[in-house]
């Protein structure tokens, strides 16, 4: 399942790399994928997150069956236009 999911470490980079405001952890625990407790997960993305300097409110976990909403004042969303082809 590598090529379709990543660890946390990596989870924090991509997140850097792509420049997110937020990133949302999700399904964690849901799928034995490793050999690592089902909880270890959301432990290791808060040491890489501390690790590279980000805030929990950056990159946060969603507990099982949780929602949020989340909510931006970025005024570019309200004038996306998709792409004609």
């Amino acid at each position: 399942m590598k090529y379709q999911h990543v660890n946390p470490e990596d989870a924090v980079r991509i997140h850097i790399d792509v420049q997110a405001k937020k990133s949302v952890a999700i399904h964690w625990g849901t799928f034995a994928l490793a050999n690592e407790h089902y909880l270890e997960p959301p432990v290791k993305l808060s040491e890489a997150l501390e690790r590279y300097g980000l805030k929990a409110e950056d990159f946060f976990v969603l507990k099982h069956g949780e929602s949020r909403f989340l909510n931006t004042d970025d005024k570019t969303l309200n004038k996306y236009e998709p792409r004609s082809s």
